[in-house]
């Protein structure tokens, strides 16, 4: 064999050996990631919640995950997120994952985005700032901010509130499934716009037949919203409310005198009714500025289909329901009843906001 030839042959040796050498490494690369993908990593105790925000990197992702005890080494996930193409396919949110759980379960979990939901319930009745708390629960927002929000102008322009000093009455009780991506604005918007769903052009066309803006007819079922127990009753009491203003009688509606009182917790007194406010209908004729809480649903249909009846008086029976007559005299019967159902009972229970003595002022 000529030098020539053995020194071609060694390169080519060489070569091949190379290429070997290389092919074990890739197979050797390759084993490890798809045996990490399998292995149960982490630590066995559950991780905090893991929060990935909006435009970070595949590298920062896995980072994230190796410091919160979710995966055993970042840059192996890193790797096994490029080999199956989807490093750059895991979306931002709030992630939970369980004990031990396989780099694979947790590449999957990210790429399709089940990230946690926080579920709101807001109930009928409900206040802005009762709202506030109760989305604040979850810890995505503070309450400040949506309370905030509630009296944004530009924001409620935009969501078709015009007539409203705040956003009391549109945010519509309802279960909400909040993530830790979703903007304290866009919270908002989706409880208004539930409220807009609800309160179809339909029902504004109703309302308009009525003599009655939006804004007055929310701020009408806000009224039987408070009032109101038993849902049987709720057209009743709207026509109750409904004849006293054709007869300008003032409306008289407890809850009113006490609504923008700083964390009233109850029970209303003469003085709460003898107070000064744009709100007491003890004091002013006709509707008050605006909403008193959030209706829901039963409540913005009753105002819209009322029961006729020449009711004007209503007081509790001290039991959810209530009882409603024609004249003064029959109320005040009614009343003298209710006050001796109180001093039978003696039970301490939580009086309705109707049952005061400012409830028999003709």
């Amino acid at each position: 064999m000529s030098r020539g030839a053995e020194g071609g042959f060694r390169v080519a040796a060489v070569v091949l050996w190379g290429l070997l050498a290389a092919l074990a490494l890739m197979v050797t690369v390759w084993v490890r990631l798809v045996l990490f993908g399998i292995t149960p990593g982490g630590g066995l105790r559950p991780p905090a919640a893991v929060v990935l925000s909006t435009g970070m990197s595949a590298q920062a992702v896995a980072s994230v995950l190796e410091k919160e005890g979710v995966v055993s080494d970042g840059r192996l996930f890193y790797w096994y997120a490029r080999i199956h193409g989807l490093a750059d396919k895991m979306k931002a949110g709030e992630y939970r994952f369980p004990p031990a759980a396989p780099p694979r379960l947790v590449l999957d979990t990210l790429v399709q985005g089940k990230v946690v939901v926080h579920k709101v319930t807001i109930p009928e009745g409900a206040t802005v700032k009762d709202v506030a708390r109760l989305v604040a629960k979850t810890g995505l927002v503070e309450p400040e901010r949506l309370v905030d929000l509630a009296q944004d102008r530009h924001l409620m322009v935009s969501l078709g509130v015009r007539d409203a000093a705040t956003l009391e009455g549109y945010l519509f009780p309802e279960t909400y499934l909040f993530r830790r991506t979703d903007r304290p604005q866009d919270m908002v918007r989706r409880m208004v716009l539930e409220f807009w769903r609800r309160f179809s052009p339909e029902r504004q066309a109703q309302a308009r037949q009525m003599g009655f803006t939006v804004h007055q007819a929310v701020t009408l079922a806000s009224l039987v919203e408070k009032e109101a127990v038993v849902d049987a009753e709720r057209p009743v009491i709207a026509g109750v409310f409904l004849n006293r203003l054709q007869r300008n009688m003032p409306l008289q509606s407890d809850p009113t005198a006490v609504y923008d009182l700083e964390d009233f917790a109850g029970p209303i007194r003469r003085r709460h009714l003898d107070r000064e406010s744009p709100y007491n209908t003890y004091l002013h004729k006709g509707l008050p500025p605006g909403p008193i809480c959030n209706p829901g649903e039963k409540s913005l249909r009753a105002v819209l289909d009322p029961k006729k009846n020449g009711y004007l008086y209503f007081v509790s029976n001290n039991d959810g329901t209530h009882t409603f007559s024609v004249t003064y005299d029959e109320h005040l019967q009614a009343v003298a009843r209710f006050r001796g159902l109180k001093e039978e009972s003696r039970s301490g229970a939580a009086t309705r906001l109707d049952d005061t003595e400012a409830s028999i002022v003709p």
